[in-house]
């Protein structure tokens, strides 16, 4: 691997985790329970592109 593959890595990375926690602490701000705010972090972690979208079309909404 070159430096730069290993740069772009770890910033692809870094980019998940950083999104996850943000999903994580703005459900929680909400006043959704833990676990679906781990839920919602685990989902952004692992499919970013699409949950992105999809969380930013939900988080508006009051789900029961």
């Amino acid at each position: 691997m070159t430096t730069f593959q290993l740069i772009i890595n770890w910033f692809i990375l870094s980019l998940f985790v950083v999104s996850a926690t943000w999903v994580f602490i703005d459900t929680r701000k909400r006043g959704r329970p833990l676990s679906e705010s781990l839920a919602w972090a685990l989902f952004m972690g692992f499919m970013f592109p699409l949950a992105i979208v999809t969380y930013i079309y939900f988080r508006r909404k009051k789900l029961v």
